[in-house]
């Protein structure tokens, strides 16, 4: 790889942080860069920011260290998009060189109001978290408001080292934040403030709290509504495994209820995990001009080794994904968007799988993969992807233990994690197998692999860094069927 240009000495600016990325880009080794995923140009990205529809395109802003591969002084780095898949970098919105943020400017959302876009983050300074504000007038340049949550508005039980990523949106005329937050006694939590103007905020209420010290802060707070119903999405940290769900150390999860504006509580109906996979994290929603609500999210996950870091970057968005409940429960399908990038159309119909089953024309780390099997007689049934003959990576269905289970152990490189998590090589989920088939559509992007179990009832998100582009069928221990498949190439040019 080539040398990185050198690290400037005054970092916290957005103007350098421009500038050092124009210099850097020839750097950056592309063996695991994605092609229809937003990923930092050079650097560190982690969570998604900001997320909206303003001035015309959808607006991604993100968690953003430009000067190496490893989190650090947090900016805000900023993509924007006509379509989820295209994604254009402008300039780096945030750096960390406010009265209130010398220390980072951590994760927040972003809000228009009167023809003006507002992003309210978090911002660090000293050990202490407080909620800031920025603005813009063409969704390019923003102008830093400065301080307008402090701390000294936060209830005696509620920490001041930790407060941060504030999900902003409106209710008939007011202004909400949420905010996530960890008690003085260790547990997670999230407090809702008010605001009539986005300027003068006060404490509401706290909406959730654990009351189990053994977990940690609850982050990136994110609200919705639909059909009638609330849901918050946020990312717990130290969420403890419940047999198969919340197998990573850290977890996303989505609650459907009602939410209280005036009293500042939640009246949970429904509570789950959004993914089961390994790299899923601090997911953020927007709701499109015509209606759809779309959620984006970190795919990659804290504690564990990140192999792209020694290429010069590291972390990436999933593909945008449509939302919707069905009975209380989320369901998640690839933004629609992505299908005007199919090209190269293969079809297969009723085949029959006895142990390994290659295809022609079904191949590759850039593609689209909707198909249905039927889990007959099997005790595993499933498909191998970024095969060589050395490694890959499977996904397939377990009838002992009547999960799908992700498994990337052979995928020829290592991740360390965390002593606290079970492992980073295999994950599972449980689905309906009624009428004994079960449907998967599963999107590649060279080192990515998302996969949408029937119909979007379950998902699994893990990169996989493989040196491989094959791609078979199996079944294990018995007979079962490929009942149809449609395979697509996603190009983007």
């Amino acid at each position: 790889m080539k040398k990185m240009s050198q690290k400037p000495e005054n970092e916290n600016s957005t103007s350098v942080a421009d500038s050092y990325i124009v210099h850097s880009l020839a750097s950056i080794r592309k063996t695991y860069r994605h092609t229809y995923h937003a990923m930092p140009p050079v650097g560190w990205m982690n969570d998604p920011n900001g997320f909206c529809y303003a001035f015309g395109k959808y607006q991604l802003f993100f968690q953003f260290y430009p000067y190496g591969a490893a989190w650090n002084s947090m900016h805000w780095g900023h993509y924007a998009s006509q379509d989820f898949v295209r994604w254009q970098l402008l300039p780096t919105a945030l750096a960390p060189n406010g009265k209130a943020d010398r220390d980072g400017c951590f994760s927040g959302s972003a809000i228009v109001k009167d023809g003006k876009l507002y992003l309210m983050y978090t911002s660090v300074l000293g050990g202490k978290q407080t909620q800031s504000l920025a603005v813009s007038s063409d969704g390019v340049r923003f102008d830093k408001i400065g301080e307008v949550i402090p701390g000294e508005l936060l209830p005696p039980h509620c920490a001041r080292s930790d407060f941060r990523d504030p999900k902003v949106f409106v209710r008939k005329g007011m202004y909400y934040a949420l905010t996530g937050s960890l008690s003085t006694e260790g547990e997670g939590q999230i407090l809702l403030f008010r605001s009539p103007d986005l300027m003068q905020w006060e404490y509401v209420n706290t909406v959730r709290r654990d009351r189990l010290t053994t977990r940690g802060i609850y982050e990136c707070p994110d609200f919705f509504e639909y059909g009638g119903n609330d849901v918050i999405l946020c990312s717990p940290q130290g969420y403890e495994t419940a047999d198969w769900r919340y197998e990573n150390l850290h977890s996303s999860i989505y609650m459907v209820g009602k939410l209280n504006v005036a009293s500042g509580t939640f009246d949970k109906e429904y509570e789950d995990e959004i993914d089961g996979g390994f790299d899923f994290y601090a997911p953020q929603t927007t709701r499109t001009p015509d209606g759809r609500i779309v959620m984006i999210a970190w795919m990659q996950m804290w504690s564990r080794t990140m192999p792209t870091a020694q290429h010069g970057w590291a972390g990436s968005m999933t593909l945008p994904r449509e939302l919707s409940l069905k009975d209380g429960k989320l369901l998640q399908r690839p933004v629609r968007e992505i299908e005007n990038y199919r090209r190269n159309h293969v079809s297969y119909s009723d085949v029959a799988l006895t142990q390994t089953v290659r295809l022609d024309n079904v191949k590759g780390v850039k593609i689209e993969l909707d198909f249905t099997l039927d889990l007959g007689t099997a005790k595993r049934v499933g498909i191998r992807l970024f095969e060589s003959s050395r490694h890959s990576a499977s996904v397939y269905y377990d009838r002992a233990l009547d999960r799908v289970i992700f498994d990337r152990s052979k995928m020829g490189v290592e991740i360390a994690c965390d002593v606290k998590e079970r492992d980073a090589a295999v994950r599972s989920v449980k689905v309906d197998v009624s009428e004994n088939r079960i449907s998967m559509r599963i999107f590649l992007d060279v080192s990515s692999c998302e996969i949408f179990l029937n119909g979007g009832e379950r998902t699994m998100t893990g990169n996989v860094y493989s040196d491989g582009s094959g791609l078979s069928f199996f079944a294990e221990d018995g007979e079962a069927r490929l009942v149809r498949l449609d395979k697509y190439d996603i190009v983007v040019e």
